[in-house]
């Protein structure tokens, strides 16, 4: 999450680990997920697209950019809590159709829990990227239809369904019910919009708006490093709405979809092997940082897998060692107390709802 800091009279950006549910209104055909950087990735890989992965950026600092390197950043996406009084004063202009670009994909979020799958694809399908049968096919399908059409067409692509909803638990109880709750006035509702740059300018793409908003130009129409000009320019416009928020608000995440960096490591590699010097010092680190990208991707795997299983058959059975012992009156008693605690507390600072 971003928190922000007034010190020096200007604003700098740091970025904490924040992770939040995508509830815009409760829906029992599209599940809640998780805002991370191994949930996107691996959502869009099942996508099809190739090439890519989710980098959580934890500043917007030119020194903080420049840890993505020079791979190209093909978008952002930016979490944010959602609140209905501020969005209704949003005075900026958006794109009517005649000033959209023709190939600009935006669509109208129609769909319920879909945002940050929308988001995702808003980034995906405008740009330079490998995005595989599926979405091509899905994209040229949709390609004459206006925002909502192409809202209620992502609504119902199985496909895309299937994959965001593969991060949901299955035959949890206890998630359905949730699913079935209205959220109240006091819940915090939490949203996903994207950033990308196109055809030399910079465009704010969010679902619950009639079109894009242009956000400025991007004059070297990069997508490299820190020297991307589109960087900046999305990186006001974030911290224009972070300005908005009252100083104790820090929840707030930035992902940045970037090349996979495995590809130019893999490619050194290569490079080194045909040279013979594939044995020299820097060939070894190379193959350490490939390990380590290689070692986080098995620990996003582990992570999702735990995300997607369903523990209600471990919980049943530890609660009923737990009778058998004796020892389930006394942890219901404190648990009660605990929960009564945290709802008086909730009760006086709002709810927690996502968008």
């Amino acid at each position: 999450m971003i928190a922000k800091d007034h010190k020096s009279g200007g604003v700098r950006l740091t970025i904490k680990p924040y992770t939040s549910t995508t509830t815009i209104i409760m829906s029992s055909d599209w599940c809640t997920i998780e805002s991370d950087p191994g949930v996107f990735t691996s959502l869009i890989e099942s996508f099809g697209v190739e090439g890519v992965e989710m980098e959580e950026l934890w500043s917007l600092d030119d020194a903080a950019l420049a840890t993505i390197g020079n791979t190209p950043v093909h978008g952002l996406v930016f979490l944010f809590k959602w609140v209905q009084q501020m969005e209704a004063t949003d005075t900026r202009p958006v794109c009517t159709p005649e000033e959209t670009p023709e190939t600009l994909f935006f669509a109208k979020q129609v769909i319920t829990n879909a945002c940050a799958t929308q988001a995702l694809l808003s980034m995906v399908l405008n740009a330079d990227v490998k995005t595989g049968d599926m979405l091509s096919n899905f994209k040229s399908f949709t390609l004459a239809f206006d925002p909502e059409m192409r809202g209620e067409a992502i609504g119902n692509a199985q496909e895309i369904r299937d994959a965001h909803n593969s991060f949901g638990r299955r035959d949890d109880p206890f998630i359905r019910e949730q699913d079935k709750h209205l959220s109240s006035p006091d819940d915090e509702a939490f949203h996903f919009v994207a950033f990308i740059p196109f055809e030399g300018k910079v465009y704010e793409l969010d679902g619950l708006k009639k079109g894009p908003i242009l956000v400025g130009d991007a004059e070297d129409g990069s997508m490299s490093g820190i020297s991307a000009s589109w960087l900046g320019v999305a990186r006001k416009a974030v911290q224009d709405r972070i300005q908005r928020y009252g100083a104790a608000e820090i929840k707030f995440n930035l992902m940045a979809m970037v090349q996979d960096k495995r590809i130019p490591i893999r490619e050194a590699l290569e490079k080194a092997a045909e040279s013979g010097s594939d044995n020299s010092s820097e060939a070894d680190d190379l193959r350490a940082q490939l390990m380590a990208l290689e070692e986080k991707r098995e620990q996003w795997k582990i992570e999702n897998d735990r995300r997607k299983h369903n523990y209600i058959p471990f919980v049943l059975e530890l609660l009923k060692a737990m009778a058998k012992s004796g020892k389930l009156p006394e942890i219901t008693k404190k648990a009660s107390e605990n929960y009564a605690e945290k709802k008086r507390k909730m009760s006086q600072g709002g709810g927690s709802k996502g968008i």
